[in-house]
C-alpha cells in the first residue's frame, strides 16, 4: 500500500509531508561509495546515505547500486547473504520516499546499518526497516537484516501536518478531507510497521506521540520490539555472565509467550539459577530458572537450557518448559534457538521475515531489557567494534568460555 494510491488529493499531500526532527532547510540525501568490503561477516560493497529524505532519493540509491554493486539478489548462498550494506545518517524527511527506499532494499537484499554516533529518524527510520538479506534456501528466503551499533540513534514518530502547511491544505481541500487524509496516513504507517515486523506494542506508542516526540531505540528491549540487531559479536561482549544472560533470554521467551514486553515479566524470572533442575523427554539434564508464581505440573513453569550448553558460548536451545509429567520428563512449550554461526530464531514456522529470526546470534536477547545501548556498551564498541568488523576477532577481549566454567557447578 502506497500513499499515492489512496483516493483524495489531501491524502497524497499529507503523506508527502516531511517527517523530520529538524527545522533546518531540506537538502537531498547523498549516496556515496565507501568500500568494496563492509566487514569480514559482510564482504559486500559499503554505501552510505546521508541527508534529508526527499523525493528522488530512491533514484539516487538505485543509481549507486547499479554503479557499484554487481549482485543478483536472488542468488546468495543457502547460508544467506547480502548484495550490499547501506549505512545511514538522516534526521528524516519525506515519509513516502522512505517507504519506497525500504521496499527497494528488501527486493535487493541490502542490509541497513546505523553506526555509533550516527542517527536515523522518522522517514530515515522507515527506510532503515527495509534492511534485508536473502537465502536461496526457501525456508528463510528474505530475512530481516538491520543493525544499529551501541551509541547510534534510531527514532520513529507518526506522520503529522506541520502548522505552516495546515492552513494551506484546509483552504485547498477542506477540513474533512484533510482530517481524513491524516487518518489515512496514520493507517498507512501502521500497515507498514506491521509489514516490517515491528511489535504491535510499539504501534500504539508511536501513534499516541505528538509531532515533537519520537520513539527511540535506546534499550535492549527496544531492539527486541523493533526486530533490530546489534552487531553480530559473540554473546559475551553484550552479556558476559552466562547465568544472567540465560535469565534475560528467558524474559524474552516469557514475554513472547504472554504477548507482553520483556521488562513486564522481569519479576517472574527473579530467582537463582538451578543446576540440573530436571530432564527433558530425551533424557538430557536441564539448568535454568523456575518461574515465580508458576504452579508446576502441566503448566509453563520453567525456563531452561541443556546443562551441557549452559555456558551459552555456542549453539543452545533455551526453552520454556512445562512441569514434569507422569514419567518425570519436562516438555518444551516455546524455544529460542541460539545459533551464533547459523540461523537464530524464536520458535519456528511461518515466514522468516515475520518472526524473530536473524543470521547469527541475537545479542540483545541476553541483555537486561532496560540495558541502555549508550554508555558503557557504546564505549566498548568504540574501542573494539571497528577492529572486530574488519577482522572478525575481539582482540584482547576474554575468550568465549573465560570465567564461565562455574555455571555447571551446583
Amino acid at each position: 500500500m502506497m500513499c499515492n494510491l489512496a483516493p483524495g488529493a489531501a491524502i497524497i499531500a499529507i503523506c508527502s509531508l516531511t517527517l523530520s526532527l529538524s527545522a533546518a532547510p531540506t537538502f537531498a540525501g547523498m549516496v556515496t561509495f565507501q568500500s568494496t568490503r563492509f566487514s569480514t561477516a559482510k564482504p559486500v560493497p559499503h554505501l552510505h546515505y546521508e541527508g534529508d529524505v526527499v523525493p528522488g532519493d530512491l533514484d539516487r540509491i538505485v543509481a549507486a547500486v547499479r554503479q557499484y554493486v554487481d549482485c543478483d539478489p536472488r542468488t546468495p548462498p543457502d547460508t544467506g547473504g547480502n548484495c550490499a550494506v547501506l549505512t545511514m545518517t538522516s534526521e528524516g524527511g519525506n515519509y513516502v520516499e522512505g517507504l519506497k527506499i525500504a521496499h527497494f532494499l528488501r527486493e535487493n537484499a541490502i542490509a541497513t546499518w546505523v553506526k555509533t554516533g550516527s542517527y536515523c529518524y522518522s522517514a530515515c527510520a522507515f527506510a532503515f526497516l527495509g534492511g534485508s538479506g536473502h537465502s536461496s534456501w526457501p525456508a528463510p528466503g528474505d530475512y530481516i537484516d538491520r543493525t544499529i551499533e551501541p551509541g547510534a540513534a534510531l527514532g520513529f514518530h507518526a506522520p503529522y501536518v506541520t502548522a505552516d502547511s495546515l492552513g494551506q491544505l484546509v483552504a485547498q481541500y477542506g477540513v474533512e478531507e484533510v482530517l481524513g487524509g491524516n487518518r489515512e496516513s496514520i493507517a498507512l504507517m501502521i500497515d507498514q510497521l506491521v509489514y516490517w515486523n515491528v511489535d504491535d506494542g510499539v504501534l500504539s506508542r508511536i501513534t499516541n506521540m505528538g509531532a515533537d516526540e519520537a520513539y527511540t531505540a535506546s534499550t535492549a528491549q527496544d531492539l527486541y520490539l523493533l526486530r533490530t540487531a546489534l552487531p553480530n559479536a559473540p554473546r559475551r561482549m553484550w552479556a558476559p555472565d552466562p547465568a544472567e544472560a540465560l535469565r534475560n533470554a528467558c524474559m524474552r521467551l516469557l514475554a513472547h509467550h504472554q504477548d507482553v514486553w520483556p521488562y513486564d515479566v522481569r519479576d517472574r524470572v527473579s530467582g537463582e539459577i538451578i543446576y540440573n533442575l530436571g530432564i527433558d523427554d530425551r533424557g538430557w539434564d536441564l539448568s535454568g530458572y523456575q518461574l515465580v508464581g508458576a504452579p508446576g505440573g502441566l503448566t509453563v513453569s520453567y525456563c531452561a537450557v541443556h546443562t551441557a550448553d549452559a555456558h551459552l558460548g555456542a549453539n543452545a536451545d533455551v526453552a520454556l518448559y512445562y512441569g514434569p509429567g507422569v514419567e518425570g520428563h519436562m516438555r518444551p512449550a516455546l524455544t529460542f534457538f541460539h545459533r551464533p554461526e547459523g540461523w537464530s530464531t524464536l520458535a519456528t514456522g511461518g515466514v522468516a521475515a515475520q518472526r524473530i529470526f536473524q543470521k547469527g546470534g541475537i545479542g540483545h536477547f541476553f541483555m537486561p531489557p532496560d540495558a541502555e545501548l549508550g554508555g558503557a556498551h557504546a564505549l566498548t564498541w568504540r574501542l573494539v567494534g571497528e577492529d572486530f568488523l574488519k577482522t572478525g576477532r575481539l582482540g584482547q577481549y576474554p575468550p568465549e568460555h573465560g570465567g564461565e566454567r562455574g555455571i555447571l557447578r551446583r
